[in-house]
């Protein structure tokens, strides 16, 4: 039987028992593990460049990526990354995240600039995320009415919740705020419950005005209805 205990993974058997330490990042992964200022997405490019270095080692790169969740417990998109580092094929399936990550990234943050400025206004931000820090620097300097519009990213989405930096729940019973993200921060609700850190809070996702998701401008029912057609946990 295998269990874990702390940074140990414990094999038992019969009367025996063989402690064995858990895989060491590397100074990469480390790094990203370490990172409080880059936001979700910066530190899932930090993730996928760190795993990418790996896939000639498959042994070590699937004990690594069985306990890269519980290194990042708020972040959804390490169970899609940690998925495919242990797929059939790891290296094209993480390469294929960081593609269209990058492209997914530039498209929501258009899509938010260009529906604030249509919005008119000023806008209020919660902290941390860099798709939102994007979106204000594309946007005019000046402001035009009395019309505030707020700002989220996101660390999780599932089917009726959103998970992000404590302060993002007050911008959205406050303000219409729209959510900046992509498809990597989808999870099914049994994934979801599993995450959370003490510097987020869940939010219901009907409060939010609207979800730029991948560029696509969608109501909070239509993204949550995109998470649930996550494919299951174990999978």
């Amino acid at each position: 039987m295998r269990l874990t205990d702390g940074a140990n993974v414990i094999f038992q058997g019969g009367s025996s028992q063989v402690s064995m330490s858990a895989p060491t990042l590397t100074p990469l992964l480390s790094q990203a593990v370490q990172d409080r200022t880059s936001g979700a997405t910066g530190v899932a490019r930090q993730v996928l460049a760190g795993l990418l270095e790996l896939t000639s080692d498959r042994d070590l790169l699937h004990s690594i990526a069985e306990v890269l969740p519980g290194k990042f417990p708020g972040y959804a998109s390490m169970w899609h990354i940690s998925r495919a580092a242990r797929s059939a094929d790891p290296e094209a399936a993480l390469q294929a995240i960081r593609r269209q990550l990058d492209v997914d990234v530039d498209r929501s943050v258009a899509t938010a600039a260009r529906l604030v400025r249509e919005r008119g206004g000023s806008v209020r931000t919660a902290p941390s995320s860099a798709l939102v820090k994007a979106v204000v620097a594309a946007l005019p300097k000046a402001t035009d009415g009395t019309q505030v519009t707020g700002l989220a990213g996101a660390d999780a989405i599932s089917p009726t919740t959103v998970l992000n930096i404590r302060g993002t729940l007050q911008l959205a019973q406050t303000y219409p705020t729209i959510v900046v993200t992509t498809s990597l921060k989808l999870v099914p609700e049994s994934v979801f419950a599993k995450l959370g850190s003490p510097l987020f809070e869940c939010i219901p996702l009907h409060l939010f005005h609207a979800v730029v998701l991948d560029g696509e401008v969608l109501s909070p029912a239509e993204a949550g209805a995109r998470a649930v057609h996550i494919g299951p946990a174990g999978t």
